[in-house]
């Protein structure tokens, strides 16, 4: 059995896909979001409701919020003697979802598909899928949170077609994506997010607020007191939901305050949240090049997007678009059991296709430390492309590798994700290239190729958390990423537009010889650079192009308008491949 999880900073959540088509499946509480909080009690471990009351009672056994140092060399001490990673705590987070689904379901779960915030980095997306590993489970899939959101409304409203904006603000993490949905397509067209950046932040300031009304040093604080007012902020923040004005008595170190805030003074206090939160906005918009009247609708979910402030606040930046998803808190849990169905080639919903796109870019360092971006962002998944590196020093006999992930210019400002030293033959600089090829899959399957024609030498690396995928799965991926490796000139139509204007210009007068050679030594530059998506493209703008030529071309009234196709097509075929 296979189920769809939700794997969430404040609180996760699974779902199936079954005969009653999708279904949310309850904890023993019979509700469906479950807190993501560990606490032990002797070597048992507690996870959910209980757990979360045990932040103020046992704050040294207990631990929240882990998902925000996943992929970090962090360790949580909680009195055993022992530490947990962020990944062992989402592990054990995961064993209470499965044995959840499998008391409601009556059947064993083996097989998961996993969310992950849109801006999670390579590391984070592995260790997501070690969590899920070390669960028990084959991880099928990552899904990005707000992909899995639209996907979640537009099954919906399948009779829509919109372009909108997922805003997906959660207890630790901030989502935006650009969506179009028509028909059966769901495309995701960009992303941006802030992965420290969530309702948690909120409750913060609110603790802090009231230190600084009362006269206290947070920092002398021990822990409990700081959870007893973190979680007072995260009271005061629910009550803000449903009033404009809140009082409290705050209990702190033996003395009791009283605490009052209203929505503006909410609003003015959490003036650095929102400054973040409109980065993430305009950095989105930038890049789709896109004004606000080009969106029909902003689509809240997240349990932070219920809160008034906040929708205020987008009201304010895209005035009458703000469409409050009516499932917004279980949304991506909802998504991730759909693509669970449209995997298992469920009726109503295996027709229907979902796109996604690369967060970051990926790019290796060159001379000056900059960023040689090979994949940007934004770009459809799977992706392949191939670029040329050339020596920089006489007699170099080595090439390094420093491979990044991110958007800074200067390549050590990202994310450093592996190095690679590859032998070359010592020659005058700039003889001797290497072409470097990367392959990425949104499962975090990052395929590195690297050869260098003048030795032959090549070195291929696979990275990302391969374990825990269904063989036959694994397969079909790499399938997929081979075929986006293959040298575009083998591809049938592509072939057959080079011979083609081969044939022209053997044809063609001195001016149409000319705009032949700047055609097609343009399209064979792009063929060697460009990835398979853009080579298809770009063909299909060559093809155009020498049909045009074609028709200036001299012909015969009655001559067959597919006479040089079929002519080039027998030629193709007859060819002794020896004699090429």
């Amino acid at each position: 059995m296979i189920v769809g999880i939700d794997l969430g900073t404040t609180n996760s959540l699974v779902s199936a896909w079954t005969d009653e088509g999708i279904t949310l499946i309850p904890n023993e509480f019979g509700e469906y979001l479950t807190p993501s909080v560990v606490s032990f009690d002797g070597k048992e471990a507690i996870v959910g409701k209980t757990a979360k009351e045990r932040l103020i009672t046992h704050p040294d056994k207990t631990a929240s919020e882990f998902k925000r140092q996943m992929g970090k060399d962090v360790k949580y001490n909680l009195g055993l003697g022992r530490s947990f990673t962020p990944v062992e705590l989402s592990a054990i987070v995961l064993r209470k979802l499965i044995a959840d689904a499998e008391k409601y379901l009556g059947e064993k779960v083996d097989s998961a598909v996993i969310s992950v915030p849109a801006y999670f980095d390579d590391h984070q997306r592995e260790a997501t899928r070690m969590a899920g590993i070390k669960a028990g489970i084959k991880v099928t899939q990552l899904v990005n949170e707000p992909s899995a959101a639209a996907l979640s409304y537009h099954y919906d409203n399948m009779d829509q077609d919109e372009k909108f904006i997922v805003f997906d603000f959660g207890g630790g993490t901030l989502d935006v994506t650009l969506v179009e949905a028509f028909d059966n397509m769901v495309e995701i067209c960009n992303i941006s997010g802030d992965n420290a950046l969530g309702g948690k932040d909120f409750n913060e300031i609110i603790a802090l607020d009231i230190c600084k009304s009362h006269g206290i040093n947070w920092d002398k604080l021990d822990n409990r007191n700081k959870a007893v007012l973190i979680n007072c902020g995260e009271s005061i923040k629910i009550r803000l939901s449903d009033s404009d004005t809140t009082k409290t008595v705050v209990n702190v170190a033996g003395d009791e305050f009283e605490y009052e805030l209203d929505q503006q003074r909410f609003i003015d206090i959490s003036a650095s949240v929102f400054r973040r939160l409109t980065i993430v906005l305009k950095r989105l918009m930038n890049d789709a090049s896109l004004s606000t009247d080009d969106i029909d609708g902003v689509i809240m979910v997240g349990g932070s997007s219920k809160m008034p402030s906040v929708r205020a606040y987008m009201e304010s930046l895209f005035p009458g678009k703000i469409m409050v998803d009516p499932q917004g808190d279980v949304a991506i849990c909802r998504g991730a059991g759909i693509v669970t169905g449209i995997n298992l080639r469920k009726e109503s919903v295996k027709d229907i296709v979902m796109t996604d796109i690369c967060p970051f870019s990926l790019g290796v360092e060159v001379l000056g430390d900059k960023m040689a971006v090979i994949i940007p962002k934004n770009q459809i998944l799977p992706y392949s492309k191939q670029n040329k590196f050339y020596t920089v020093s006489n007699m170099q006999k080595k090439i390094e590798f420093n491979v990044y992930q991110g958007e800074k210019l200067k390549a050590s400002s990202n994310l450093k994700l592996d190095t690679i030293v590859l032998d070359v033959p010592p020659r005058p600089k700039g003889e001797v290239f290497a072409n470097v090829r990367f392959s990425y899959d949104l499962n975090g399957i990052f395929d590195i190729d690297i050869y260098c024609p003048a030795n032959g030498a090549e070195i291929h690396r696979s990275r990302g958390a391969q374990d825990g995928i269904d063989q036959d799965e694994l397969m079909n991926i790499k399938l997929r990423m081979d075929e986006l490796k293959q040298d575009p000139r083998e591809i049938p139509e592509i072939k057959y537009l080079l011979e083609k204007a081969q044939r022209l210009y053997e044809e063609g007068n001195q001016m149409q010889r000319q705009f032949l050679e700047e055609e097609i030594y343009s399209f064979n530059d792009l063929l060697d650079r460009a990835s398979i998506i853009d080579c298809k493209k770009a063909a299909a703008v060559f093809s155009i192009r020498l049909d045009r030529l074609e028709k200036s071309m001299f012909s015969f009234d009655n001559e067959a308008e597919d006479l040089w196709k079929q002519y080039i097509e027998e030629n193709m075929e007859n060819k002794d491949p020896d004699k090429v």
